[in-house]
């Protein structure tokens, strides 16, 4: 028995954990909605079926924050009185649907082609088992019972570590993993390391080949590159510049930012470059780890943006880490997004 209640323990703290975590990225997503007056989508993704204006966006993010919020306190910590119970359960199923709804319209465009996906599974499904989780065990049992100790404390702080962590890993690597290419004005590539010989590393090569494949394709009329200068003191938009026109691409279509130091610093200056040249629409390359942290500061600069994972050689040795260290920087970002000025 004792067993028994430690893995409910573990169960409903993971899934409060996933379920918090919806509620804070969205909680996030109204306040930057209010900030900068248009909307913010939420972070860990349901779309909204209310519109694309900033008070549907803000009484979205709020109605996902209230409901998730709640669904997290609910099974976790006591039991909630009925009346209170039966409109969370209800919101949950609305959100259930549309998650449902979400979930057939990604496979639907995978089918027809329109976008391709080395892991053909949305985070909307991930979301829709979250919920329909929930609501299972609002209506069949209490949260936890009995007098709580030291082991189940613990348990309980773990589990919800592990939710959390478990919702934006998945998004993070489902969002990577589907690449949304289709005819844009310019592609973006981020930098990464440049040897001190000022050749390109094996994980820039890669972002620069499928750049360079888009132009091919026809797919962009310009590639910009972004990047800063490492330790090595070789500035990286300048060696990814000249990788691309040794493989034939020409000069005059090549648009280069050397003050690439970040994600943001290039997003914003992206913006920059972009509106001199009268470009609207961008492709955004990058390793697929990289890609919803992209995403997520590309929209924030009001840049059309969709994007592209870069086709990988070979695995990189350091993947694992890059994956780790993605999760933390776009839920940082994520629940930061408030307090960075506003777009202009």
């Amino acid at each position: 028995m004792k067993s028994r209640r430690l893995m409910s323990v573990c169960g409903r703290s993971c899934l409060a954990g996933a379920s918090l975590i919806v509620a804070l990225t969205s909680f996030a997503s109204a306040l930057s909605a209010l900030r900068w007056q248009r909307a913010a989508e939420p972070c860990v993704w349901i779309s909204n079926p209310l519109g694309n204006g900033e008070w549907a966006s803000v009484v979205w993010n709020v109605l996902l924050t209230v409901v998730m919020g709640f669904a997290a306190a609910a099974v976790l910590i006591r039991e909630p009185p009925t009346r209170l119970r039966r409109p969370v359960c209800c919101g949950l199923v609305a959100l259930a649907v549309r998650s449902m709804f979400d979930a057939v319209v990604f496979f639907r465009v995978v089918a027809r082609e329109e976008i391709t996906s080395s892991l053909p599974i949305p985070l909307s499904l991930g979301v829709l088992a979250v919920l329909l989780t929930n609501v299972w065990l609002l209506r069949r049992t209490a949260p936890i019972g009995g007098k709580r100790s030291w082991i189940t404390t613990m348990l309980t702080i773990a589990g919800m570590g592990v939710g959390q962590v478990l919702m934006i890993a998945l998004h993070v690597l489902t969002f990577g993993s589907t690449d949304y290419r289709r005819d844009a004005d310019v592609a973006v590539v981020l930098g990464a390391q440049v040897r001190s010989d000022g050749s390109v590393s094996l994980a820039l090569s890669d972002r620069l080949d499928t750049a360079a494949e888009l132009f091919r394709e026809g797919r962009v009329r310009f590639v910009l590159v972004s990047g800063a200068t490492g330790v090595e003191g070789i500035n990286e938009a300048s060696a990814m510049r000249g990788y691309l026109i040794e493989a034939g691409l020409p000069a005059d279509r090549l648009l280069a930012d050397p003050e690439g130091f970040n994600t943001l610093a290039t997003a914003r200056n992206a913006r920059r470059l972009m509106a001199e040249q009268r470009l609207t629409s961008a492709l955004v390359v990058s390793h697929y780890f990289h890609l919803a942290r992209c995403k997520l500061l590309f929209e924030e600069q009001k840049i059309a943006a969709v994007t592209v994972p870069a086709r990988m050689s070979r695995r990189l040795v350091l993947e694992s880490y890059y994956f780790a260290r993605e999760c933390v920087g776009y839920l940082w970002y994520a629940l930061t997004r408030p307090l960075r000025p506003v777009p202009l």
